[in-house]
């Protein structure tokens, strides 16, 4: 397929990054909207307590309903009604269950609110169970397996991101036995980079029986140990999670964050990388010291269009490529969602 091709295509795709905390600042969403996305997923909240994440989500709401090139999605029809019209839509989601505190009716609330993703943990246990980084690696709780009933029964997507292996595992068997999609909104196979932030080949097995999906991340750390990682790299863990699961269930999951190069400065972005270590969120021996180069050629998320034609080049058909980098969030979202 020539370049000009390839540009077409992903102007004329479906273009949905599954996990976005890049957009914590939401004077960042034109990034996204430069780069022809069609459906960003901001991180609403990480470790926040309930006040403070409805905030978050009413700063949001007041953020959408004053900027008209933007739509709250709460169906997949949300979606494609979004790229009909040219503007871009926001799927919220949680990084972690710290918001609901020890109440699931705060659930409901934050459904209403429009959130459509939450994440069980981010790194370190919870109520729910443990983290990716946590010394310990047992189950969900009986907090954490109620926690999962009631995200099916409302309908808000799991995902096993930064979560414990078997944390994760229980997860993905109570979704795929309500016959819904379980998804890594963002995670890289473990078989190409042993991270423990990535995931085993099991895991990723056990997210594509449910029609879940796994979202591949541009974060250096977690491809590789060079800190200048090539758009080449990047791809290499879609083709090998394609080749493991299938094309209907790779997606992205880039994780654009606040800390990367070059949206702050080095001494700022060090600084937020010491405080990430200091008080647990991240650890010293996992993630690597900034700076951190996002994939070249990608290094922004408004150079995306480069991926898809690197995709091209890379040999996939068309039909891959569109759903790698947005078809099939879309279809996950509906067979959750609706609509």
């Amino acid at each position: 397929m020539p370049e000009a091709d390839a540009a077409k295509l992903h102007r004329d795709a479906i273009v949905i990054d599954g996990v976005c905390p890049l957009l914590m600042d939401r004077a960042n969403v034109d990034w996204y909207a430069r780069g022809g996305v069609t459906a960003a997923v901001p991180t609403v909240a990480i470790r926040e307590p309930a006040e403070q994440t409805l905030r978050n989500l009413g700063g949001w709401h007041r953020f959408i309903a004053g900027d008209d090139g933007l739509a709250l999605v709460r169906a997949a029809a949300d979606i494609e009604a979004a790229k009909a019209d040219g503007r871009m839509g926001i799927v919220l989601h949680f990084q972690g269950t710290d918001p609901v505190e020890d109440d699931l009716d705060l659930l409901d609330a934050y459904h209403a609110l429009g959130v459509g993703m939450v994440q069980l943990t981010y790194n370190v246990k919870n109520r729910v169970g443990d983290g990716a980084l946590e010394r310990t690696d047992a189950g969900l709780s009986i907090f954490g397996r109620n926690l999962v009933r009631r995200c099916l029964e409302l309908g808000v997507v799991v995902d096993g991101s930064h979560t414990g292996v078997c944390t994760a595992m229980e997860a993905t068997e109570l979704c795929g036995g309500a016959g819904k999609p379980f998804v890594y909104s963002h995670a890289n196979a473990r078989a190409l980079h042993a991270s423990p932030r990535n995931i085993t080949d099991d895991q990723m097995r056990a997210a594509a029986a449910t029609g879940g999906l796994v979202g591949i991340v541009g974060f250096p750390g977690f491809l590789g140990d060079d800190p200048r990682p090539t758009l080449a790299r990047f791809i290499e863990f879609i083709d090998y999670a394609v080749e493991l699961i299938g094309a209907d269930h790779v997606g992205l999951g880039i994780d654009y964050y606040m800390g990367m190069d070059p949206i702050i400065p080095a001494e700022k972005a060090r600084a937020r990388y010491d405080d990430a270590v200091a008080t647990g969120r991240w650890d010293a021996d996992v993630y690597p010291p900034p700076p951190h180069y996002f994939p070249e050629g990608i290094e922004t998320p408004d150079r995306l269009a480069n991926l898809t034609a690197g995709l091209v080049a890379r040999g996939y058909a068309e039909a891959d490529v569109r759903k790698i980098i947005g078809g099939n969030w879309l279809r996950v979202f509906r067979e959750t969602w609706g609509g």
